[in-house]
């Protein structure tokens, strides 16, 4: 019955995420899709055009998304999403999460994606790249400057922690490498520095940081 009522194609577009994508449209958030930016376990991301010429990232994610289990490990704790409850409404307080995540670090002065509009399971963001082409991940690209790189990335990680939120998920794969420097993305699963583990999240992102850099022979911690 599931699979009847529910048909996706790429695994994101089903009837509501369709209305979601309508309602964006007329508001003038986007004027057309164009092409799938990423696509992962979680969600897609889309270039899409706006009216004026330019672009903006859209995410969508996935209604029936294989990490039900693991989003719950960063909702449970937020004051800010109590209640969330599971599935389809996990994945709509998921995506308001990111949203506010991202709004809060923005306002930091942190290197993240200007959030733009949140609805359902999709999120509009600043789209990160040069003449239409999208910026790749540090894992693609690695770092021409990793002493510079890693002192930009601590910057925002300690901007970010006494903003009262922990990104909780720091790691080459996590950041853009742009013309402005480094930029975290995917920040749906940052915590409230009051979330019981983000103390643990915190070291762990120092430590996940610390390992990346460490590979090159000029990094100096």
């Amino acid at each position: 019955m599931d699979k009847h009522n529910w048909p996706l194609e790429e695994g994101v577009f089903d009837r509501f995420s369709l209305i979601s994508l309508t309602k964006f449209m007329k508001k003038g958030v986007f004027s057309s899709i164009d092409y799938c930016i990423a696509e992962g376990k979680e969600a897609n991301v889309y270039r899409c055009s706006t009216p004026e010429g330019g672009f903006v990232a859209l995410k969508i994610y996935r209604l029936r998304s294989p990490s039900f289990v693991h989003m719950q490990e960063y909702i449970e704790g937020d004051r800010r999403f109590a209640g969330a409850g599971s599935g389809i409404d996990l994945i709509h307080a998921w995506t308001q999460k990111e949203y506010k995540n991202l709004s809060l670090m923005h306002d930091l002065g942190c290197r993240v994606p200007d959030p733009i509009a949140f609805k359902a399971n999709i999120l509009a963001m600043e789209f990160l790249g040069e003449n239409g082409v999208p910026y790749s991940r540090l894992s693609d690209t690695g770092s021409e400057d990793p002493n510079g790189d890693y002192e930009l990335l601590l910057s925002d990680i300690e901007k970010i922690r006494a903003g009262g939120l922990v990104h909780a998920d720091v790691s080459e794969y996590n950041i853009l490498m742009t013309d402005k420097g480094p930029y975290l993305i995917d920040c749906g699963q940052a915590v409230l520095t009051s979330h019981p583990r983000s103390e643990e999240y915190y070291k762990r992102d120092l430590e996940n940081l610390r390992r990346y850099f460490s590979k090159y022979p000029q990094f100096k911690a």
